[in-house]
């Protein structure tokens, strides 16, 4: 695996942690994005947080998630790309497995 200050990283190789019971990620950031891959269990859901000091990016891959991002929600699906800024709140949940 890459170190931290190469512009170059990979998540394979990289065991994915429990952020929540149900919900299992990767994640990847340098000084100011975020991006993770996520795996959910049918119907598990991700509290409302924030990230302070990153942009986060989610690229769904295959099945749908409903999000709400700063008071508005929205069902998304494979293709779909949602970028949120940092300090904004957000709450993704899984609604169908591909």
């Amino acid at each position: 695996m890459a170190d931290a200050s190469s512009p170059f990283r990979t998540w394979n190789g990289v065991e994915a942690w429990q952020f929540v019971d149900g919900v299992r990620l990767h994640a990847i950031g340098g000084e100011q994005i975020l991006l993770c891959r996520v795996t959910y269990e049918p119907g598990k859901q991700v509290p409302d947080h924030n990230h302070e000091h990153t942009e986060q990016v989610m690229a769904i891959v295959d099945g749908e998630v409903r999000i709400t991002v700063d008071g508005e929600t929205k069902d998304v699906k494979a293709g779909d790309v949602i970028v949120i800024n940092r300090g904004v709140q957000h709450s993704p949940s899984i609604q169908r497995m591909a």
